[in-house]
């Protein structure tokens, strides 16, 4: 399935071992999901009687923790191919640190366009610990950042261009607060102009990484090193994966796999 580079695997397994600071957004309740397919197939098939109630409701938690799932899987393989497209930009946004030299995590989603609460492809949050105006704090806690992509093709071109976001405005949160508070009037400025402004320093940074991106991603389509797929073909083929795995195991109907589509559109 994948095809973006020799040696996946180990990459992928130094990747999940690894202290770096960007996470997979998913991670805090994959696990909880898991669990709970375990214990809907015990319900389907290891209980006595089953009600057709207590069917559909089982089988609808089901495509919503396959879902669930599948968005994980999709931003686990979407980081990978990053770090492998653009290692250094990657880099330096896992090792990024406030202004007063404290590691700061990046939490990354990408999301189905429908999900997203602000209609721009891309969203970095700005918010701080009110104590700490230095320390930047997000959904997921004090010191970390959270960001969110739409699955759409150029995905990862744009999570360089948050990317770009995040390595000014994490080391300068107290300065840049203040020029985006003064700058962004809510209600007044259209939301994909929101961090863009000609003297933003962020939106100029964000420019820059995603140029440094393309760059890259350019080079290794000549060379042959990496060939992504496109997030929305890889998470059809994610879902459809993950649906054939639970008609296996008998926690769904075939009938049900054969609604999943998958598109065969690449970058």
């Amino acid at each position: 399935m994948k095809t973006y580079c020799v040696g996946l695997a180990l990459l992928t397994m130094c990747f999940n071992l690894s202290f770096g600071k960007i996470k997979n957004g998913y991670a805090l309740y994959v696990d909880d999901a898991r669990e709970s397919l375990k214990a809907l197939q015990a319900l389907l098939y290891e209980t006595a009687e089953v009600s057709n109630a207590q069917r559909k409701l089982a089988e609808a938690r089901i495509k919503t923790l396959v879902n669930y799932i599948s968005y994980f899987e999709l931003t686990e393989d979407l980081l990978i191919q990053f770090r492998l497209v653009a290692p250094d930009l990657y880099n330096e946004i896992d090792s990024i640190k406030d202004h007063q030299g404290r590691s700061t995590d990046v939490f990354v989603k990408f999301i189905a366009p429908e999900q997203a609460k602000v209609q721009a492809w891309g969203i970095t949050n700005i918010s701080f610990v009110p104590e700490d105006p230095d320390m930047y704090k997000s959904e997921y806690g004090n010191g970390t950042v959270s960001v969110k992509i739409w699955i759409v093709s150029r995905a990862l071109l744009v999570l360089a261009h948050e990317f770009g976001h995040i390595k000014y405005q994490v080391p300068n949160l107290v300065s840049y607060k203040e020029y985006y508070e003064n700058t962004y009037r809510p209600g007044v400025v259209e939301p994909n102009w929101i961090g863009h402004d000609y003297e933003d320093l962020s939106g100029r940074s964000a420019d820059v990484y995603a140029k440094r991106f393309i760059k890259e991603y350019s080079y290794c389509l000549k060379n042959g090193s990496v060939r992504p797929q496109s997030p929305v073909a890889l998470r059809e083929v994610i879902r459809k994966r993950i649906y054939e795995l639970l008609v296996k195991n008998r926690v769904l109907a075939t009938s049900q796999l054969q609604e999943v589509h998958v598109p065969s559109d690449r970058i």
